[in-house]
């Protein structure tokens, strides 16, 4: 059953999705957009990136190794008579009634405030949905 459920799928869309949803967090995340709020709300500071933790290289790749598997898994879900629109609304659903409401119950208990929780959400709702749109569009 499984191999036959990944028949569909057209992988190219899967790794493009997967890369714009890594566009989509460097932009939302950057200083021009919510990078300054969100790294405030973390209590982060400049030099908090620039004094240890994973290398940059290994942040990407291990960032890019999740998207690929989120896009994957909305390519599965919505199988292969989907919609750029199916696919956007797919995505949509998944992430507000599956990824962000995980979210909030870890923000909950660590005491994060609602905003954190918004800048995430936000960022998860977008990516999942532009997820959803190109592999819905772009099926096998």
């Amino acid at each position: 059953m499984f191999p036959d459920s990944l028949s569909h799928i057209n992988f190219w869309a899967v790794i493009i999705a997967a890369i714009v949803n890594l566009i989509i967090g460097s932009l939302w995340y950057s200083p021009f957009m919510l990078g300054n709020p969100w790294m405030k709300e973390q209590g982060f500071t400049e030099e908090d990136f620039k004094n240890g933790g994973l290398s940059m290289r290994v942040i990407v790749l291990l960032s890019f190794t999740a998207s690929f598997i989120a896009a994957l898994a909305i390519a599965v879900f919505i199988g292969p008579h989907a919609t750029a629109l199916s696919g956007a609304i797919t995505g949509f659903f998944v992430s507000l009634c599956w990824i962000t409401t995980s979210k909030a119950n870890h923000l909950l208990f660590e005491h994060r405030s609602f905003k954190l929780f918004l800048i995430h959400a936000g960022y998860d709702i977008c990516g999942y949905i532009v997820m959803g749109m190109i592999v819905g569009a772009w099926h096998g």
